[in-house]
């Protein structure tokens, strides 16, 4: 019997759980879920994530044309579970298309009314720590509207005593259509927490590489930091990357559970970050934070934000 191939299996799947990213940080730790997990998902699964100092943040609301709220609640005894051990819930809150973004937050009107409809849901669902909002794919043109929304909002968020969150897109070296429209939020501080995406550097929109970069975090984390204080800050790291194999015009998605192995059989890594390269293609993926989680330690960042739980 032939024991090498199963030590190294062994070795592997250590290595994985030594790397894993989702382990308690010493600071607080912010997980993106899908908000169809929370329904579909056993309970097994979300008790080891109920840890205090946790934030879950869940998808599945989102904004319709005439400016209401369409929500999916989570289960509320899953809710009121997380929330003993010390989990915050915050929605993750978007626009159903980015047209329909952009149509409300043309009109002053409208603007308004999305914040009278805010109100109203923070006052139906009072358990929810605060809202996140995630506006993404909108011109620049509709950015000054944005801040101006966000000028009005946050005061009315504040007098609840509810949190202001909002997710960013990295502005230097970045994708020009998905960052301008994020620029003006940049220049003022408009929120009570924000995370940086420092994602997709290399995606289905650009050419082969990384999904992320160390050194190109920190640039973009020196831009956020001239604007919003350190401990208003997340950092956003992703638990996917790509493969680009060779002849296909789109990459595959990698995961962490998923792909790890392959990364680590396949990879060279650098600053956490396994950069694959073999016959058939290239991509990467990050598997060790540890670096990552220094840098947030360090700065005295809110800590790391991982996209998603289920990667």
């Amino acid at each position: 019997m032939n024991i090498f191939p199963m030590t190294r299996v062994c070795f592997t799947i250590l290595a994985l759980i030594s790397l894993c990213p989702l382990s308690a940080e010493e600071n607080g730790v912010w997980k993106y879920a899908l908000g169809k997990d929370l329904h579909s998902k056993p309970d097994k699964f979300w008790e080891k994530e109920f840890q205090q100092g946790t934030t879950i943040c869940f998808t599945g609301t989102s904004i319709s044309s005439d400016s209401k709220i369409q929500h999916h609640a989570p289960p509320t005894e899953l809710l009121v579970n997380g929330n003993k051990k010390g989990v915050r819930w915050f929605p993750l809150i978007s626009f159903s298309s980015p047209k329909i973004g952009e149509m409300i937050f043309s009109s002053p009107t409208q603007r308004r009314e999305l914040i009278r409809h805010l109100e109203k849901f923070l006052d139906q669902y009072p358990i929810y720590k605060g809202i996140h909002l995630d506006f993404e794919g909108m011109p620049p043109s509709a950015g000054p509207h944005y801040k101006d929304f966000l000028v009005q909002l946050h005061p009315k968020i504040q007098q609840k005593k509810r949190i202001l969150s909002l997710a960013l897109f990295p502005q230097e070296n970045f994708i020009p259509e998905l960052a301008q429209f994020h620029s003006f939020v940049y220049r003022q501080n408009l929120a009570d927490e924000v995370v940086l995406m420092a994602y997709d550097y290399h995606s289905p929109k650009t050419k082969p590489g990384p999904v992320t970069d160390y050194t190109w975090m920190q640039k973009n984390m020196n831009l956020l930091l001239k604007t919003y204080r350190s401990d208003q800050v997340w950092l956003g790291i992703p638990l996917y990357g790509y493969f680009w194999e060779k002849d296909k015009d789109s990459p595959r998605v990698l995961t962490y559970y998923k792909d790890g192995k392959f990364a680590l059989d396949n990879g060279k890594e650098k600053q956490g970050i396994y950069l694959i390269r073999t016959k058939t293609g290239e991509g990467s993926l990050i598997l060790d934070t540890s670096l990552w989680s220094e840098y947030a330690k360090n700065l005295k960042l809110r800590g790391l934000a991982f996209w998603r739980l289920g990667f």
